[in-house]
């Protein structure tokens, strides 16, 4: 019998024993590219230096209520176009004057939750506190919807500029949105001052190139350039056209104003990131939120009233050769020696559409934290990553966009089918919460607050009204094989604002199930009324594939911790066992090694059954079983050795009084 090796001498660090060793030669490939990636870890202490100033934010957070007036215009114009009549299309400008002046309440609404709520006063701690707890989950749910539905309407709308410039790249439309949504996930999860520095630029540029180009098609109107005479012909044309309202029917037109209130999207998200803005918080908030109704309310109407002006339609989205309006409008306003300009714009417009999803990036896993925090949530999404930014909540939004992108094959009108109802929703219990909240605190100048919020949340349940009914069921089909027999005929269900209306309530439930889980867990694990169970014994199980080196240091950490250890060799080939037990003699022979039979080369059920008859030999007995485990320096090195170790953790995970022990033994090649 051979002596046990001795065990490994400690040694002090070589600059004294407060000094960290540096790191270890085994790091991993994959950690080297994630650095790479999303940079080096910041300190608690740099959050502070994360916050943003106001012309940072502006373009994180406005820049999905700002993009949208890239495809609400159009969105209108589609819905018109349906109805078959050309005078119909004269009902954008008015439609338009309707949802302007819908999104100013709004903000101006917003602007009081702000100053309330400067620790973050979005929807759900508004309802939370005001209205209570189901209330405050229904506008999470609806919200967390919303962000999700953002990101892939904004990223798909980005990408359809793109194809307008480049036709031929129609082929590849739902490639290039997973594209940039990757793109945009790992500029979040670098950080959000980071990604306020690689969005400012595009975001700016893209404000300033439309509001240029709507002055521009202005001053062409005016002064009757001759390279818009034949757009503005075709706008006359539009003009002298006549109908009325009941030959194009109330609903349709309750349908365009619905579809267009994707303007308002995105318009909460500032209020929701307040804890974001440098100090003093509360004021940088508002005025930010002031400047971005101001600006899309400005660019909305521009756009909508030059598309009505030169006669610009809404085109096919799946047909070739197809172009949005804003590109539509952009090609006719710049004159030709000026033309570049018109690339200038759609490619701003394709990047801000894009970017317009870090509006939700920033909102859904703040929101989402928030609920993890009050056990609502998985409390993962509550956790800050490495650069400071809520990198799960990140993630989970990524491939829930990425998935509706799927579904919906990266047509922007097929999801806005689903769009707005969610948010609105949101709208209008943020503003009934905060009517409670001025009845109650009743602070100085409350009467104008309360006036604000009232006629906010009067305007946001009309237009959640006429959202759900006019998009009910208002997209495609979910699939001509899928229909439902229906006096006696066979209907098709279509995509439409009812899949969030029925989402909505699944999503509270499954809010409450977590927090009931939580509550149980809190309970289980307190130590009220608690006596511990001290085992008095500890068996120790070595798994003994063969005998090298890296199994005799496990052998020899199992003497340390148990006088009663046991190896267990699976004899899967007998051939091998003789040699096994020759070694043993020589190497281990004061620990008796166990063989169990395998006929058919199982490596869990002859174990399991093992722990079973050992802990039937004493009840107060804890078994634990110590895996060797091989750590190679080169990562492809893993798939050349056999990886039993992930699966005996799954299956002794469930069982009692079992603990599994982990002995790595380091390959120096």
């Amino acid at each position: 019998m051979a002596t046990p090796l001795p065990p490994p001498s400690s040694s002090q660090p070589p600059n004294g024993p407060d000094e960290l060793l540096p790191p270890p030669k085994y790091s991993s490939a994959v950690g080297l590219v994630r650095k790479l990636l999303f940079g080096r870890p910041l300190e608690t202490s740099r959050l502070s230096h994360e916050r943003l100033p106001k012309f940072l934010a502006l373009p994180i957070f406005s820049s999905d209520a700002l993009s949208s007036n890239a495809y609400a215009t159009e969105a209108i114009l589609s819905v018109l176009a349906g109805t078959g009549i050309l005078a119909a299309q004269n009902l954008a400008v008015p439609i338009a004057i309707g949802i302007s002046i819908l999104l100013m309440i709004v903000v101006l609404s917003y602007r009081q939750i702000i100053f309330a709520y400067p620790d973050g006063g979005g929807a759900y701690p508004v309802s939370r506190d005001n209205l209570g707890t189901l209330a405050s989950l229904v506008a999470a749910a609806s919200l967390l919807v919303d962000y999700v539905l953002t990101v892939a309407t904004s990223v798909a709308a980005g990408v359809a500029a793109i194809i307008t410039v480049y036709p031929h790249l129609q082929s590849y439309l739902v490639p290039l949105c997973f594209f940039s949504i990757g793109l945009v996930t790992v500029a979040n999860l670098r950080g959000v001052r980071e990604a306020g520095w690689w969005f400012a630029g595009p975001a700016y540029t893209f404000i300033v190139s439309v509001l240029i180009t709507v002055v521009v098609g202005l001053i062409g109107i005016a002064v009757h350039a001759p390279y818009v005479a034949t757009a503005v012909q075709s706008g006359h044309a539009l003009h002298s056209a006549h109908t009325t309202v009941n030959a194009i029917g109330w609903y349709l037109i309750l349908r365009a104003f619905s579809m267009g209130c994707a303007a308002l999207t995105g318009v909460e998200a500032i209020s929701n990131t307040v804890p974001l803005f440098k100090e003093p918080r509360d004021r940088n908030a508002a005025s930010t939120t002031v400047w971005m109704g101001v600006l899309a309310v400005s660019m909305f109407m521009g756009l909508t009233y030059l598309t009505n002006q030169f006669g610009v339609q809404a085109m096919d989205p799946t047909a070739t050769g197809y172009k949005t309006v804003i590109g539509q409008v952009a090609n006719i306003a710049w004159p030709h020696s000026l033309h570049w300009m018109f690339f200038i714009v759609q490619f701003f417009t394709a990047i801000i559409l894009i970017i317009a999803a870090n509006a939700a990036f920033a909102g859904f896993p703040q929101l989402a934290s928030m609920l993890a925090r009050d056990n609502f949530m998985p409390r993962q999404l509550a956790n800050v990553g490495d650069r400071l930014s809520f990198a799960n909540g990140i993630i989970l939004l990524a491939l829930g966009a990425a998935y509706l992108v799927w579904i919906f094959h990266g047509i922007v009108d097929s999801l806005l089918s689903l769009y707005a109802i969610g948010v609105f929703t949101s709208f209008t219990l943020a503003q009934i919460g905060m009517v409670r909240h001025w009845l109650r605190e009743r602070l100085p100048g409350w009467q104008m607050s309360l006036f604000f919020n009232a006629v906010g949340a009067l305007a946001t349940g009309v237009v959640t009204l006429i959202i759900g009914v006019s998009k009910f069921a208002d997209g495609e089909i979910i699939s001509p094989h899928f229909y439902i027999p229906v006096v006696g005929h066979l209907y098709h269900p279509h995509y439409g604002a009812w899949l969030v209306i029925v989402l909505v309530p699944i999503m509270v439930s499954l809010f409450y199930k977590v927090n009931r889980h939580y509550a149980e867990l809190s309970q289980e694990l307190s130590l009220d009324r608690f006596t511990p169970f001290v085992p008095t014994k500890n068996v120790v199980l070595v798994l003994v594939p063969r005998l090298h080196r890296g199994i005799v240091d496990a052998l020899n950490y199992a003497r340390l911790i148990s006088d009663d250890t046991r190896a267990v060799y699976m004899e899967i080939n007998p051939a091998t066992t003789p040699r096994l037990k020759a070694q043993w003699e020589n190497w281990a022979g004061d620990i008796p090694l166990v063989i169990l039979h395998s006929p058919f080369r199982s490596l869990v059920g002859p174990l399991l059954s093992y722990i079973d008859a050992v802990q039937r030999e004493r009840q107060d007995d804890v078994v634990t079983v110590v895996l060797p485990e091989l750590v190679t320096r080169k990562w492809w090195h893993r798939i050349l050795h056999n990886q039993a170790g992930p699966l005996l953790r799954f299956m002794l995970a469930t069982r009692r009084d079992v603990v599994l022990t982990s002995v790595r033994y380091f390959l120096e090649h």
